[in-house]
């Protein structure tokens, strides 16, 4: 494996994006970038990016404003600066950019098939990059895809978080209330004893390790200008509006576990990819694992097998592309 480290200002004018480019040993097939989701980083999808790279993929991947490296550099967690849903899906774009005239340099990776891979909030800046790169795009892979979520449809108060997120203390944490109320109902199939993050996995070392890990920081205050951009990102990517800016021929790959809030315990996953067939997107492929939560990717009786739906899909559409 090469590794490259990749670094910009990001679209907030604040921070620097800390991204890496993966390279494998051989000549590469495809380009995978890979989407983290809130309160996480890019790293701890290693073993699925070591996959990745065996099966001959590049991969790209960073950490966005508010997270990760990206947020140990500039000291801010969890606010990416005003107008968040553009600046985070506006830096994803960017590190495409970077990786492609890298990797535009050498004949043997200029110009391979390119699959986003979104996983979770990074499912919703995957589906905001589609209409930018629509064309350039061989696949799109959405992992833990936030859709459906309870929270957002029927019970955060918009006015409120509005009136703080155009307010003058926008950039401070948002009130506890209304972030609970983005997270409603993630814990109620999960007994009284539950953790506060027991919705990530079923297997409690996962859980455990997503608390230790110092770089996720999923405690860190969410800023009210930044919970605002979630909710308009999840707006923008769940909407009517959204459908028809995907090419009716883009390959399109669904996961998620039946017990994941965040897809609405699998029914989002359903419905985004029923969606996309009715709005004439015929090749779109759903795989809902039953009895795991939202890291199908990490779970330990599902990770070989949501990696191999990515590798296999991966495969599949960088053959057709090519």
């Amino acid at each position: 494996m090469a590794l490259q480290e990749i670094t910009f200002t990001s679209a907030n004018g604040r921070d620097t994006v800390q991204g890496w480019l993966y390279e494998p040993v051989g000549t590469p097939t495809a380009v995978v970038q890979l989407v983290h989701g809130l309160g996480e980083h890019s790293r701890r999808y290693l073993h699925l990016v070591s996959t990745l790279l065996d099966a001959g993929f590049v991969v790209v991947a960073g950490d966005h404003a508010g997270h990760g490296r990206t947020a140990t550099g500039s000291g801010v967690w969890a606010d990416a600066g005003d107008d968040a849903a553009r600046v985070v899906v506006d830096d994803a774009l960017r590190l495409r950019t970077e990786a492609l005239g890298r990797l535009g340099q050498r004949s043997a990776t200029a110009g391979l098939p390119w699959v986003v891979y979104g996983h979770s909030w990074g499912s919703m800046i995957a589906r905001a990059m589609v209409p930018e790169v629509s064309s350039d795009l061989a696949g799109l892979v959405l992992g833990g895809v936030a859709a459906q979520m309870r929270g957002i449809e029927r019970v955060v108060d918009r006015p409120a978080l509005a009136a703080l997120a155009a307010g003058d203390r926008a950039a401070e944490p948002a009130p506890d209330h209304l972030v609970g109320q983005l997270f409603d109902g993630f814990l109620e199939r999960f007994g009284p004893d539950a953790g506060p993050t027991a919705w990530v996995a079923l297997d409690a070392d996962v859980v455990a390790d997503h608390g230790r890990d110092p770089f996720n920081n999923f405690g860190a205050p969410l800023s009210a200008r930044f919970l605002q951009g979630f909710v308009d990102l999840y707006d923008q990517v769940n909407g009517d509006a959204w459908y028809p800016t995907v090419p009716s021929a883009l390959p399109v790959l669904v996961l998620a576990g039946d017990q994941d809030p965040v897809a609405n315990y699998g029914e989002g996953a359903y419905h985004v990819a029923n969606r996309l067939v009715a709005s004439g997107h015929p090749d779109v492929r759903t795989r809902v694992f039953p009895g795991v939560r939202h890291e199908v990717h990490n779970e330990p009786t599902t990770r070989a097998e949501a990696e191999r739906e990515i590798t296999t899909f991966v495969t599949r559409v960088s053959a057709s592309a090519g």
